[in-house]
């Protein structure tokens, strides 16, 4: 899923950096711990190396750890000093993920509509421009067609003023499936569209088993921390509107463990916690989300 070792080792300038960007290699791909990663290149990266590898390992981190604004110049430095055409592409559509998480974040974190909704828009066509631009060079590029799926969708974390188009999207994540039938991504993403429906719900919940059950293969590169984090949260909507509200804090418990300051997390939980005649316990869990997150979904309660 990602192009890795495309810039010949001699690219870079020094014995020290060539070992530091070999090991943060290791961080992401292997041990996928977009942290070490940063504590291994900061550095190296302030030294403006010549190289498109240092900036693109280093982007991809902060884009893992939600930090978009310091992801998107690192890809514009990868796509300038970028070795080929293939890297580009991957320069561009990495590039475009962190403008749409850039969009997520002015949603979510808006001070009021108004606001929000211009930030995450402006982020969010820079983002649509470079998926069509990977899209010209690389019509067949998976990444490129979830990532519009996912607009369309308006989900995971896209804002909800993005225009939605159930069927299209449902058409991009079918193709994406024909290509890569095991990308768990397209798995997760086809999940989503089916629990939309209550009569689909339980292909949805099939669905986001199967995605644990590739995840657990170690199936889907570095996205394998997001995609964990989003399919606990699932399940626990599932489980949630199954009326399984044990299942449902489990699961919460588990998004949780991964994202501490997960608003929906703690607001799904509270509601949960109501269910299951725990009044005061989950409405100290709802109080939180809203500490977090003023915005934060308000879940069904008794």
């Amino acid at each position: 899923m990602l192009v890795a070792g495309a810039v010949p080792v001699a690219a870079h300038h020094t014995q020290p950096h060539q070992e530091a960007v070999l090991a943060a290699r290791i961080a992401l791909f292997d041990k996928k711990d977009p942290q070490q990663v940063t504590r291994l290149l900061e550095g190296m990266w302030a030294a403006q190396p010549s190289d498109s590898e240092t900036p693109y390992l280093l982007g991809v981190a902060h884009f893992l750890l939600y930090e978009p604004d310091k992801a998107l110049p690192l890809f514009d430095a990868c796509e300038s000093k970028a070795g080929g055409p293939a890297q580009q592409v991957e320069c561009l559509y990495w590039s475009g993920r962190a403008s749409a998480l850039k969009a997520a974040l002015a949603w979510y974190y808006r001070e009021s509509i108004v606001d929000g909704a211009i930030k995450s828009r402006r982020a969010i066509m820079a983002a649509l421009e470079r998926y069509e631009q990977v899209l010209a060079r690389a019509p067949d590029h998976v990444g490129s067609l979830l990532s519009q799926a996912e607009y369309y969708m308006a989900a995971p974390y896209l804002p909800p003023l993005a225009y939605g188009d159930g069927e299209k999207a449902r058409m991009l994540v079918a193709r994406a499936l024909a290509l890569e039938p095991d990308n768990p991504r397209a798995n997760y993403l086809q999940a989503r569209l089916n629990l939309y429906y209550n009569g689909r719900r339980d292909l949805a919940r099939t669905g986001f088993a199967r995605v644990r059950h590739l995840l657990e293969q170690d199936i889907g590169g570095v996205e394998v921390v997001l995609l964990r984090r989003w399919a606990d949260f699932a399940q626990a909507e599932v489980a949630f509107l199954d009326q399984d509200y044990n299942a449902a804090i489990s699961y919460a418990d588990a998004y949780l463990r991964q994202v501490p300051d997960g608003a929906e997390g703690y607001a799904l939980k509270g509601a949960s916690l109501k269910f299951l005649e725990q009044e005061a316990a989950g409405e100290a869990q709802i109080k939180k989300a809203r500490e977090l997150n003023p915005h934060v979904r308000r879940y069904r309660e008794p």
